[in-house]
């Protein structure tokens, strides 16, 4: 409790506590002083004042539950009223002496009653005049709170008009305002919007709550307007006495006009609770669209909505999928889902029951048959079957009974393609109306919004997931080929390769042979991707295990193949281009097995070099020995050999392709770079031949500077000379 609440309370509690010694004096000590009555009147209309404010003050927030508020505010009444009789029987009150219009107490039993009946009343009457206020103003339009301003202006000014009249004399001012303010309170007493929003069981109690109020609250004005109860009022206070008695008019009249409202209005209870409901049903659907994203758990929701929104009897969901479609619209796998196949050859996926068997479902629309599913899925409309045991779209059970009661499918439409049907089935024929057509048929549209915006994050993650798996397939793919390239002080190497996508099936490697020897392979496995990124990984370990056991070129070609032919595929194959260098002599032993040709760029010119030879895994035995040659060239020093795969000389600009030719010229004014430079040179005259736009195919490039010398070739030296892009 905050200190203001406080002070308000105390100030009324002091305030009442003053005009009861006041009274105790006035009947003690024979005071004649009419100035004196003025001030009591004021201090009780501050006491009551503070008591308002006490109660404002009070309320955290502004509550929605109306029905408990009235059920509070009988429960009030009925408690004071108890009380006030309690009390007025158990004291036996004396009757007052009336002089010069002003009522004089016979006891000081009479000065407390009084005070305790008129502050019980002056309460009830703020805590309903409170009720009253926030009622009228419930959904108010633009006038409502001005007509309520007037009405509680009225009121005032009445209670205040009796001030320094004896309460035994009435002025006419008094009941001018009085006859005023009952009018207005007519008026505002048909402001009962709140009664519409009621539920069925909030309007029954509405009824007994507003008949126990009416009847309560025209005791209490018929016994505070005569008798004894009204002189202890007009004693006590004359303004509050008139301000509590409007406000139980006002209650009165309120209540009265309520009770018969809600009696008329308790018909359409029922249909306004369908309405909310179906308001409600949408709205959640609507948050599920956006929170969300398990299939399962939208197929539930889905359902069980359905039920909600047309107080069906059962409902089902189904998916459809047509035999050439891919698996973008199958649907995930779902506890209890059912497979089925239509007349046409499409696929029906029962994703979700409720209240109904899948046995129940064949017998109501066979999947075999031509059956009204067919004339939904043809139509794309939502169509009504009244009565199940008559249409003949339905077909009879085994037994030859028709199932009875009545019948709604709607189409689920996502961009003019049909994803699914929503049933929903009544026990009673002409269950279903034009109204509950629309609900559904709308709730199917947020339905299908919920169930694509699902599918659609599968699709994101999966599609996320499989990105994270080729990136780190990229990585692993990388790590195969070498990290770093030897170094001999009678050559220098550089090289590169870049997939076409997140992986290829480009490769190329380094051995270093006995007796001082060089191996240097270059490979393309046939397609690109995933599959020639496998047959590519077995490349390498070929070559890594038949280098060592190899004496030449061509016999680890003949080896390579043999091993290959019972793994690849029959539709693939693999060009490789495998030479050893000796770098004792400069001499170098070639082999091709369909690969796109050495280029040799000497002092006298730039030629290819292409011993003849079919790819790996074309064929095997003889026919492939046969076609591999074998062929030794003397290096010279300042000789530049380049091994690349086709990427480089397919590259497009249009349908203009990069060639041959292009390539011997670039290496033919490169000759004199070393192996890095040259290396870049034919990159940068690629890009720009091919401006630059997307590479079609794995590119690969190796390139082999020698520098020739009498000594001896040193060990092998790893430095981070080569790229992988």
């Amino acid at each position: 409790m905050n200190l203001r609440r406080i002070a308000t309370l105390v100030g009324a509690m002091l305030l009442g506590v003053l005009v009861l010694g006041l009274d105790v004096l006035r009947y003690s000590v024979d005071l004649d002083v009419a100035w004196l009555l003025v001030v009591r009147d004021l201090m009780v209309i501050a006491a009551f004042v503070l008591l308002y404010l006490f109660l404002e003050l009070s309320e955290k927030e502004r509550s929605d539950n109306t029905i408990r508020g009235i059920g509070l505010i009988l429960i009030a009444g009925i408690v004071v009223s108890i009380a006030t009789a309690v009390v007025a029987l158990a004291t036996d009150v004396e009757p007052f002496e009336a002089k010069e219009g002003i009522l004089l107490p016979l006891s000081f039993r009479t000065i407390f009653v009084a005070t305790f009946i008129n502050f019980s009343l002056g309460l009830f009457s703020i805590l309903l005049f409170r009720l009253l206020h926030g009622l009228v103003l419930y959904k108010r339009k633009r006038g409502t709170k001005r007509n309520l301003t007037i009405q509680i202006v009225l009121m005032l000014c009445a209670s205040v008009s009796t001030i320094g009249v004896p309460p035994l004399e009435r002025n006419i001012l008094t009941t001018i305002l009085f006859g005023l303010a009952v009018a207005s309170m007519v008026l505002n007493s048909f402001r009962l919007s709140w009664i519409v929003y009621l539920t069925r069981r909030e309007k029954v109690f509405s009824l007994v709550y507003g008949f126990l109020l009416f009847g309560l609250l025209t005791v209490l004005n018929i016994i505070t307007r005569g008798g004894i109860m009204n002189q202890l009022l007009l004693y006590h206070s004359s303004p509050m006495r008139e301000f509590s008695s409007l406000a139980l008019i006002f209650g009165n009249i309120y209540f009265g006009m309520a009770f018969v409202s809600t009696l008329f209005h308790l018909p359409t209870a029922e249909e306004f609770e369908r309405k909310t409901t179906e308001i409600t049903s949408l709205h959640n659907l609507g948050k599920l669209i956006n929170q969300v994203f398990d299939f399962n758990e939208l197929v539930d929701t889905v359902t069980s909505m359905t039920l909600q929104v047309c107080e069906a009897k059962a409902c089902w969901l189904e998916i459809l999928q047509g035999r050439d479609e891919g698996s973008e619209r199958r649907p995930r796998t779902i506890k209890g889902m059912s497979l089925r196949t239509m007349t046409g050859g499409r696929l029906v996926h029962v994703v979700g029951m409720k209240n109904i068997g899948m046995s129940d479902i064949e017998r109501l629309l066979p999947f075999s048959e031509h059956t009204l599913r067919d004339s939904v899925i043809e139509e794309r409309k939502p169509v009504v079957v009244d009565s199940l045991s008559k249409d003949r779209r339905v077909k009879a059970s085994a037994q030859g009974a028709k199932p009875t009661g009545s019948l709604v499918v709607v189409p689920l439409v996502s961009h003019s393609e049909m994803i699914g049907i929503l049933y929903a089935t009544k026990e009673t024929e002409f269950g279903f109306f034009k109204d509950d057509v629309d609900v559904i048929s709308a709730f199917a549209d947020q339905a299908t919004i919920a169930l694509e915006n699902s599918r659609l994050i599968d699709q994101s993650l999966e599609r996320e997931r499989l990105t994270q798996e080729m990136m780190l397939a990229q990585e692993m793919q990388k790590r195969l080929l070498p990290q770093s390239l030897p170094r001999f002080p009678v050559l220098q190497l550089d090289a590169v390769s870049t997939p076409a996508f997140e992986v290829g099936g480009d490769y190329y490697d380094f051995a270093l042979l006995k007796n001082d020897r060089l191996g240097i392979v270059v490979g393309d496995v046939s397609g690109k991707g995933v599959s020639a990124a496998f047959y590519m990984s077995e490349v390498k370990g070929i070559f890594q295990s038949l280098s060592k056991i190899c004496s030449s070129p061509r016999e680890l070609l003949l080896a390579a193949n043999e091993a290959l032919a019972g793994s690849i595929d029959r539709r693939s194959f693999v060009s490789l281009i495998y030479s050893v260098v000796d770098l004792n002599t400069g001499t170098l032993t070639l082999s091709r097995a369909g690969h796109c040709p050495m280029i040799l760029a000497k002092a006298s010119g730039v030629t290819y070099i292409r011993p003849s030879g079919m790819g790996l895994g074309l064929c095997e035995g003889a026919a492939f020995a046969d076609a591999i040659e074998e062929q030794v060239i003397r290096l010279d020093p300042g000789d530049v050999c380049v091994f690349y795969t086709d990427g480089v000389t397919e590259a497009r600009r249009g349908e203009d392709e990069f060639g041959y030719e292009r390539l011997l010229e670039c290496i033919k004014v490169t000759r004199v770079l070393n192996a890095t430079e040259v290396k870049n040179r034919i990159l940068d005259t690629v890009k720009s031949f091919s401006s630059n736009e997307i590479i079609q195919d794995d590119l690969t490039l190796v390139v082999l500077k020698w520098h020739g010398s009498d000594a001896h070739a040193q060990s092998v030296v790893p430095v981070n000379g080569g790229s992988n892009e």
